[in-house]
């Protein structure tokens, strides 16, 4: 099986394809966030023959707003001409996989003075992800679990507080179409196609009435 992933949660975007368990060809870069130029160039280099690709997966955050909404829009794109299946996985479990620990707990700076935060036993999600005042996240961490966060540079006073690396861990796509293939394997479906936006929506008023 063949498995195109785009990973575009954090400041560091990757897309990778997988065959047959081996990661075949991977690109990664810093987004500059000016355009998505870094996006399209790194779709070309890759040199994919998209008909030979048989599942079209995405990272889905927690993670930057816009980043996941193109990642989900990048994929349905692709997908879609030949009607290929697709998959959607949260970005954590790439980092815990990455990590190795028995226990993570992943970490995201929500702005506003909150976190963001789920944790992992391995690579399955134990505890949902869910929205934090800073001050709560101590509540939440298990005293043998490992804290990383994409985001610990802005979070370092807040980090240094835990079991955790010195620097920030960034999700792959690689790692993601790994741990796709083997959930594929396992019979275990996708999460929700879509987004997890942990700030809920907020609606602003027209000025003038309609």
């Amino acid at each position: 099986m063949k498995i195109f992933a785009i990973e575009l949660s954090s400041r560091f975007g990757s897309m990778a394809l997988l065959e047959d368990g081996r990661i075949v060809a991977e690109k990664s870069w810093e987004e500059n966030f000016k355009n998505r130029q870094q996006l399209f160039d790194a779709l070309a280099a890759m040199e994919i023959d998209w008909d030979g690709v048989d599942l079209f997966a995405v990272g889905r955050g927690p993670g930057a707003f816009s980043g996941m909404r193109i990642g989900f829009s990048v994929i349905n794109s692709l997908a879609a001409p030949a009607n290929k299946a697709v998959y959607a996985l949260n970005s954590g479990a790439a980092l815990a996989a990455q990590c190795g620990a028995d226990k993570t707990v992943v970490v995201g700076d929500a702005r506003r003075n909150k976190v963001w935060a789920g944790v992992f036993a391995g690579t399955d999600l134990v505890q949902e992800f869910e929205l934090l005042e800073i001050d709560a996240l101590k509540d939440l961490v298990p005293d043998d679990a490992l804290v990383v966060s994409p985001d610990r540079d802005r979070l370092a006073e807040l980090m240094s507080g835990f079991n955790g690396l010195d620097k920030p861990v960034y999700p792959t796509a690689g790692k993601l179409a790994e741990l796709i293939a083997q959930r594929l394997d396992a019979g275990i479906e996708s999460e929700p196609f879509e987004p997890l936006y942990m700030h809920p929506p907020v609606f602003i008023a027209p000025r003038f009435p309609a």
